[in-house]
């Protein structure tokens, strides 16, 4: 063998030996821990040198490092995006990215306002800590009359927070007014345990405290207490709201200004009814086209709602025309027709992005007018409406329908669908009655065996019959009440008249087993 080969392989097992000494193993990184071993087993295929076979022999300590190095690799890539994972926590979170293509859709939980869960903060420990903060110190004086603002669910809790940091000093008193979130919240919060004429008294007792301390009162407070003096049906606070709002020159926005309508309850469905009741239909005009002691003056310092409307802006009409209709003001309601068709809405229609069959403005606006001037009982102006504007006959909602049929001797365009609409209004009336008098209509049997459909026919005579169902002595009861109607009053329209309290019909329950407290 030449002496440079011996001596290579001389220095290739001084190699290897070392290496098996000191337990150390080279491998690439495609190694893996398979079944608790490495490579299949204890010891890996050996390395050829010269035709001899030499093994790597790897100790417990060092496969023990080596999946516990691999280990904390995986978990390292598993939280690589850990940073992500902490921003999606905090309370501006991080965005959550849809897929490439995909529409993006917000997030309820995005939307929610973070709320305090925790039980309020001791009234001592917290003046304490207000009267501490320095006065100059803005942030940790706004903060802490937030966490404890948040944290009220009766109004006692408020009143107590206001008390206290009005006489706190004139920085805490600006702080304290520039928080009309968080007092708007915890009014709100406060629906839950009191009634919303309760809610209101707290607000006006707010209004008149910073009144008092010369305190700017902000518009978010401002249309707050306009939403609830709509809610609680009170034309004193009505009156006292608007006037402010007019005094500060308080700009109403649309939304605004159809939050306040929503509020008056006018809705079919009569869902706001079940908390507050109605309003009176001569209170709730004044509170739209105007208050009595108020005619005197001209309209830049007059203060009911009409003040604020914008006829060119749809958002505004639309609100002010359903309330007009609710109160059932015909005069008022044609009047605003009469402008109708002169507002570019109409005279320059536009087209609207829906898929709806009132594709322009003037159909849009042509259809309100003439469904709301039907529910305000204003029949033969509805009729005049519908001749104007054009619009099929079919195109019309039921109710609408029923409503406008009611009138039918106005109707000057007579059509297929008007006469089918009739026949409709026929069966819906006589079924009404059937109903209040416990009946029901069984067509005769033909010679087939399957019944036919009502016949109104006078050549062919029907033969059918009413059979009577439930109770004809609590139908005959229902029937014998004063007031009795075939159907319940709609939902959305103010009482005619105050409720009289009757006297006749006073309950004697409790009258004889009262106390006697006194002379009278």
């Amino acid at each position: 063998m030449p002496p440079a080969a011996s001596v290579k392989r001389r220095r290739m097992q001084t190699a290897v030996t070392q290496s098996s000494q000191h337990d150390l193993m080279v491998a690439s990184p495609r190694a893996m821990v398979e079944g608790g071993n490495i490579l299949g087993g204890t010891s890996s295929p050996g390395m050829i040198v010269d035709g001899g076979d030499k093994s790597w022999i790897i100790g417990e300590a060092v496969q023990d490092k080596i999946k516990e190095a691999l280990h904390d690799l995986e978990v390292m890539w598993k939280q690589k995006h850990k940073r992500i994972e902490v921003l999606k926590t905090l309370s501006n979170p991080w965005p959550h990215v849809p897929p490439q293509g995909a529409p993006h859709k917000k997030e309820d939980s995005l939307l929610k306002l973070p709320e305090a869960n925790a039980a309020l903060i001791p009234h001592h420990i917290f003046r304490k800590k207000l009267s501490g903060t320095q006065q100059d110190n803005m942030k940790a004086i706004r903060l802490l009359l937030r966490v404890q603002l948040l944290r009220c669910e009766r109004p006692e809790d408020i009143q107590r927070i206001v008390a206290t940091a009005l006489v706190m000093g004139r920085s805490t008193q600006l702080n304290l007014s520039a928080l009309h979130e968080p007092i708007m919240r915890a009014l709100y919060r406060c629906r839950n345990n009191v009634s919303d004429t309760t809610v209101l008294e707290t607000l006006g007792a707010i209004h008149s405290r910073f009144k008092i301390y010369n305190m700017p009162f902000s518009p978010q407070l401002l249309s707050l207490g306009l939403k609830f003096a709509a809610r609680t049906r009170s034309l004193k606070q009505m009156k006292k709201y608007l006037k402010a709002a007019r005094e500060s020159s308080f700009w109403m926005s649309s939304n605004i200004f159809r939050s306040i309508i929503a509020k008056f309850s006018i809705g079919h469905r009569g869902l706001g009814e079940i908390r507050n009741g109605r309003w009176k239909r001569h209170e709730l005009l004044q509170v739209c086209t105007g208050f009595p002691e108020c005619d005197h003056l001209p309209l830049s310092k007059q203060y009911h709602l009409g003040v604020w409307l914008d006829r060119n802006d749809w958002q505004y009409l639309h609100g002010w025309i359903a309330v007009l209709a609710r109160c059932k003001d015909v005069p008022s309601l044609w009047n605003e027709w009469l402008l109708w068709q002169q507002n570019p809405g109409r005279h320059t229609p536009k087209a609207l992005d829906t898929r709806h069959a009132l594709k322009t403005t003037k159909m849009r606006g042509d259809y309100w007018f003439l469904e709301q001037m039907a529910y305000a009982g204003g029949l033969k102006e509805a009729w005049a409406i519908f001749e104007k504007s054009g619009l099929p006959f079919r195109m019309l909602k039921d109710r609408t329908t029923m409503k406008m049929l009611e009138g039918i001797e106005y109707c000057t365009r007579h059509d297929k669908d008007i006469l089918q609409a009739l026949l409709r209004k026929y069966d819906h009336e006589l079924g009404k009655m059937e109903t209040a008098l416990g009946v029901r209509w069984v067509p005769p049997l033909p010679v087939s065996g399957l019944r036919c459909v009502r016949q109104t026919s006078e050549a062919v005579r029907p033969e059918g019959q009413h059979v009577e169902f439930g109770n004809q002595g609590e139908v005959f009861e229902r029937l014998s009440v004063e007031g009795c109607k075939l159907e319940e009053d709609h939902y959305g329209y103010p009482h005619d008249v105050e409720q009289v309290m009757d006297l006749k019909g006073m309950r004697e329950e409790g009258l004889h087993e009262a106390d006697e407290m006194g002379p009278a």
